[in-house]
């Protein structure tokens, strides 16, 4: 027999960023048009567009926001293991894959769309 506890929990509504449950059902936010659901902390720390594509992103590549948060990741190590990888299977790698690659990456290791931007523009610059 299923425990009251256990069909709670089996029907929790998690945020489509974060992946945090979200217990008051009225602190539900739409997260653009793909349906998906934002808590209340993702909707007040994240732009519109930054929610819309950071969960296109992650319906598209999987993961979420933070779910690798605990080990390291660096920006730098992490571009130049996405050209080898693009180099080994002989695939022609443009920048807007790149990018992609990176901010996939980025998100999953808790790094804010406007974290990346900056670390990005410090890369470049170098």
């Amino acid at each position: 027999m299923i425990s009251k506890s256990d069909r709670k929990s089996s029907h929790a509504v998690k945020c489509g960023i974060c992946h945090g449950e979200i217990v008051d059902r009225a602190q539900i936010y739409q997260a653009g048009i793909n349906l998906g659901v934002v808590c209340s902390a993702c909707y007040k720390h994240f732009s519109a567009d930054d929610l819309e594509m950071m969960a296109n992103m992650f319906i598209a590549y999987g993961g979420y926001f933070g779910m690798l948060k605990d080990s390291d990741f660096s920006l730098i190590k992490t571009l130049e293991t996405v050209l080898k990888n693009g180099l080994k299977e002989k695939k022609i790698v443009n920048t807007e894959q790149i990018n992609i690659r990176l901010m996939h990456k980025a998100l999953l290791h808790g790094i804010s769309p406007e974290e990346y931007i900056q670390n990005l523009s410090v890369l470049v610059d170098d």
